[in-house]
């Protein structure tokens, strides 16, 4: 009995393991928006998703959404080929995880595109 205990916990934990990755990306986005100003993030972000920064601007705050959010909304929303209020619409009653998974989006392909955000900012920083 004890044995299932431990090999259920473990299974449990691993499969939650992917299901995380979703917030270390959008905790990735956040820390960098901790070294960089408003305007360096915007105009970071949308440099790399290709959206007005006025644009971002306004659904963060329409959305209640932090940098990381805003930024896996779109991610997902260009990856699945959707738009992204249908996105953000469904992160109000679902987890980033299932609506990832529901899309079918690559998560893999979310956590690279991540990495190229990073490096947009840093060199939009870099070249000020």
């Amino acid at each position: 009995m004890k044995s299932k205990i431990i090999v259920t916990s473990m299974l449990l934990a691993l499969s939650a393991i992917p299901a995380l990755a979703q917030y270390k990306e959008m905790n990735k986005v956040e820390t960098i928006a901790k070294t960089s100003n408003e305007q360096q993030m915007l105009a970071g972000l949308s440099k790399h998703l290709g959206v007005s920064s006025d644009v971002l601007k306004q659904e963060m705050t329409s959305n209640n959404f932090n940098y990381g959010q805003l930024y896996l909304a779109h991610a997902i929303a260009k990856a699945a080929n959707s738009d992204f209020k249908t996105i953000a619409s469904d992160s109000k009653t679902k987890l980033w995880p299932a609506i990832i998974e529901e899309r079918k989006v690559d998560k893999k392909l979310l956590a690279s595109d991540v990495d190229n955000l990073e490096k947009t900012i840093r060199n939009s920083e870099n070249s000020k």
